[in-house]
């Protein structure tokens, strides 16, 4: 036992160089702004102290300036990180020190997981964290910490709601303190995010099924933490401002769904949107003589369709709702996040300009795995999807293989986790920029899977 300790410690201490390498040794890494980091940082007045290329290089020197004001009325749980990183930095702001409060926080997840991982038997027990870290300690994830995107609260967040929904549902004797971090973690990952929010609903049955462990919290205590994850849910699908929910709608559908329909024009008819909107079918909601640059546009459009619209716009044109998906699968495939806009594509870099790297520049840091499978399934969206079937399948042969004790209890996680990979692909359908980005979670949760068929014994 003292020696499986000491390689946990070991690992723990690789987890710890790899992050610290990528986030603060020479050349730092991080992910550059596409314009949506003011939505975080405008409520604190934060803005770049310098020169801040738009996806091309990372900026990391920031200062308070009323000029940097802007409350962008989205709620979100990424708030709390960077509070915590502003203390003592109250006029200048490196934004490094955010990306130390995210590595740190994916440290101790880290350090949950291998806790949990101790009741495998050998050599999963030592396969798995080392798995983990391969897939997860990359420069596909790690320099997300380096930047002010609510992805990196979701990301960070949803690691944490894993380790401890997974503890909650495994051990033999529940304690109210693993039940309270459980609901605490899926708490802060549903308020990450408006579009991961209903993610959080997927995980409430777990703080209700005991089976038929003695020690389950009372019926009040599981009340108290589903009305509090249910109403975080709620809030971040009613409070987001107008613009916000308008601009994704318009995206979807002016930049992705009616560029795909036979015709267009009697779209917008069945849609009651004015037949002169027609001009601007194929373009997205960012360019400068677009409709929903006016406040009265976007008030206009608010008007007239919604999310709830949209998806019901889906239901009747399965085939424009098929193409959507597609292309949100084959950003995804790429597994590193690129925006196509219009014939530009853009990458997010990952360095600073002085650095003397490329513009949009991406890091291949330990990134042997989203390598392989970029070559295998970049640009190929539905055998991108034939793997994520494949794999949740082979997750599932693996559990109906699995004769332990645990076996209702692993049906129970892998039911979650399909419901998440196909409630997260679904979320490209009400966005149509940047779905690279949207679909990060989404790779996610197909790496994490593949870290559960990593941990499920086969007998």
């Amino acid at each position: 036992m003292k020696n499986w300790r000491l390689f946990e410690l070991a690992l723990l201490g690789l987890a710890a160089g790899l992050i610290a390498w990528q986030l603060f040794a020479p050349p730092s890494l991080g992910v550059a702004d596409n314009n949506d980091f003011p939505k975080l940082t405008g409520r604190y007045c934060l803005g770049p102290a310098g020169i801040h290329p738009l996806f091309e290089y990372v900026s990391f020197a920031y200062e308070r300036a009323p000029n940097h004001c802007w409350d962008s009325g989205l709620l979100t749980s990424a708030v709390l990180p960077l509070r915590l990183a502003m203390l003592g930095q109250p006029q200048r702001f490196d934004l490094r020190a955010l990306g130390a409060i995210y590595g740190a926080l994916f440290l101790a997840a880290f350090y949950e997981m291998q806790r949990l991982a101790r009741r495998l038997r050998a050599p999963r027990r030592a396969v798995l964290p080392l798995v983990v870290l391969v897939i997860f300690g990359s420069a596909t994830y790690v320099p997300w910490f380096n930047s002010f995107y609510f992805d990196a609260a979701s990301l960070v967040f949803l690691f944490w709601s894993v380790v401890f929904v997974c503890r909650l549902v495994l051990s033999e004797q529940i304690q109210l303190r693993d039940y309270l971090l459980a609901a605490i973690s899926v708490l802060l990952f549903a308020g990450s995010k408006a579009q991961h929010a209903p993610l959080g609903l997927l995980l409430i049955p777990a703080f209700w099924l005991s089976f038929g462990r003695p020690g389950f919290p009372a019926v009040w205590v599981r009340g108290l933490a589903t009305a509090a994850i249910l109403a975080t849910v709620i809030l971040m699908g009613t409070t987001a401002p107008c613009w916000y929910e308008s601009t994704n709608v318009y995206n979807a559908l002016f930049y992705q769904a009616l560029p795909r329909s036979i015709d267009p024009a009697a779209d917008l008819a069945e849609l009651g949107i004015d037949r002169g909107m027609l001009q601007y079918v194929g373009q997205h909601a960012f360019l400068a003589d677009s409709p929903m640059q006016k406040p009265e546009g976007v008030e206009a459009f608010s008007r007239q369709m919604s999310a709830g619209k949209l998806a019901r716009y889906y239901l009747l044109h399965p085939g424009i709702a098929t193409g959507v998906m597609g292309n949100g699968l084959r950003e995804a495939s790429l597994q590193r996040v690129r925006m196509e806009i219009g014939s530009r594509q853009y990458r997010l870099g990952n360095y600073e300009r002085s650095a003397r790297y490329q513009p949009e520049a991406q890091s291949r840091f330990l990134d042997g795995w989203s390598e392989i499978k970029a070559r295998i399934f970049g640009n190929r969206p539905w055998i991108y999807a034939a793997y994520a079937v494949a794999l949740l399948g082979a997750l599932w042969i693996q559990i109906a293989r699995s004769k332990t004790k645990m076996h209702l209890r692993a049906v129970f996680l892998a039911a979650t986790l399909s419901c998440m990979v196909l409630v997260t692909a679904g979320t490209v359908l009400f966005d149509g920029v940047d779905m690279g980005r949207h679909m990060l979670l989404f790779n996610t949760l197909l790496d994490l899977g593949v870290c559960a068929v990593v941990a499920i014994p086969n007998r």
